[in-house]
């Protein structure tokens, strides 16, 4: 029989895969070939801006039923439906000769990650509840990678192949999903925990998951980190070369920040594992205040390099700890419901903050204002995260009993 480490780390290779194809390339890749799409195109900028909100809506209309859905017919079939739209939206970017065709490619792969993601959560979070905090920490890597990925792909794909590079790396991208489901399907398996018949109740979702005090709790933290998460990512590079630092050097300071965010997860996954995900939780938080603070107060080389390391190290930490904290606050068997649930307000808040803070820019003093407003929102979900309990409820209904049993 497969030990204990044997199969946690087949599983977090199986689950990393999965990630890096339906996050890392499905959701994070975009921006990158985005200016590539847009010459080859002829896109307006506008046209490129829906065609990633489009990708987003497409996850947020269907991350909720995803929860749903795992529960009712499992996990492991909804992560490889996922993993394989994902793969055809992959495959198909490669052929699109206009906007309207792009669109229907960045929705399938919205949709897609949406299937899987979440059902992947409930399946190392069931396999390994002991060790929660560092499974999604390596689910979460798979982002970073995709995005370091693509970084380092786009050099060599467009000197080869000039102009159609970008449609070369968006096949590599669908073959390499296609080959993480097929490694998922013979690695991963569902959880042994039965969902109870009263969930097939609506009342009971809404008293058990929708309505619930911890459950809502933990849904607005979340919101308000997803408010936060994208607006560094759009225009705190602008804001390095507004002083007056060369692109060279932006590009390396922002590529710190992306090389940390790979070891992000995992870190505090684990730590969060010893000392508990509150305390965690609480320290990634202030750390991702200060270091929106930095660049403001000294927007100098070493401000912003101190400013990305700090960011890297601790952003993808965030996103990892609340998803551990959120499958831990009810019954197992409501896991994966809850963290769809939760994850539509980190959704919505990801609609609204390049906005808002793209307004602040043009209206109420640059880009130092929309970093002010995501320290202030992080201050704020550090300040509910007080609230939060030590210790989740569904850590306290799995005996330790039942732990061996199901990772043996």
């Amino acid at each position: 029989m497969m030990s204990h480490e044997q199969k946690i780390w087949k599983y977090a290779f199986a689950s990393a895969m999965v990630t890096i194809s339906i996050l890392g390339f499905g959701r994070m890749s975009y921006g990158i070939l985005m200016p590539f799409m847009k010459d080859s195109l002829s896109l307006t900028y506008e046209q490129a801006g829906v065609l990633s909100t489009s990708t987003s809506i497409g996850y947020l209309g269907l991350v909720l039923f995803a929860g749903i859905f795992a529960a009712k017919w499992g996990s492991k079939r909804l992560v490889i439906l996922g993993t394989l739209l994902v793969t055809c939206g992959l495959l198909y970017m490669p052929w699109v000769q206009n906007y309207f065709s792009c669109l229907i490619g960045m929705v399938l792969l919205g949709v897609g990650a949406a299937f899987a993601y979440t059902p992947l959560v409930n399946i190392v979070v069931g396999w390994f509840p002991r060790q929660r905090g560092m499974m999604i920490g390596f689910l979460l890597s798979g982002l970073g990678l995709g995005t370091l990925f693509s970084s380092a792909l786009i050099p060599f794909f467009t000197a080869w192949f000039s102009g159609n590079g970008w449609r070369y790396i968006w096949l590599l991208y669908g073959l390499f999903s296609l080959l993480s489901a097929f490694v998922a399907q013979i690695i991963l398996r569902d959880p042994p925990i039965s969902l109870p018949k009263i969930t097939q109740e609506k009342t009971s979702l809404f008293r058990e998951v929708y309505l619930h005090k911890r459950i809502l709790l933990v849904a607005c933290i979340y919101g308000l980190i997803g408010f936060a998460y994208l607006i560094p990512q759009n225009f705190l590079f602008s804001f390095i070369l507004e002083a007056h630092i060369n692109r060279y050097s932006a590009g390396q300071i922002v590529a710190l920040g992306g090389f940390m965010s790979i070891f992000s997860g995992p870190i505090w996954g684990m730590i969060s594992d010893k000392i508990g995900r509150k305390k965690s939780l609480l320290i990634t938080l202030f750390l991702g205040t200060i270091a929106m603070l930095i660049p403001i107060t000294f927007p100098e080389l070493i401000g912003f390099v101190i400013s990305q390391f700090l960011w890297g190290i601790t952003v993808v930490g965030m996103l990892s700890l609340i998803q551990a904290i959120s499958t831990e606050q009810i019954h197992p068997a409501y896991a994966p419901i809850a963290l769809g649930y939760v994850t539509v307000y980190f959704a919505a808040g990801q609609l609204v903050g390049p906005g808002l803070g793209g307004w602040m820019i043009d209206h109420l003093g640059g880009i130092p204002s929309s970093l002010l407003l995501c320290s202030g929102l992080l201050l704020t979900a550090f300040i509910l995260s007080t609230q939060l309990h030590k210790e989740g409820v569904g850590e306290q209904l799995i005996p330790q009993k039942e732990t061996h049993s199901m990772e043996g």
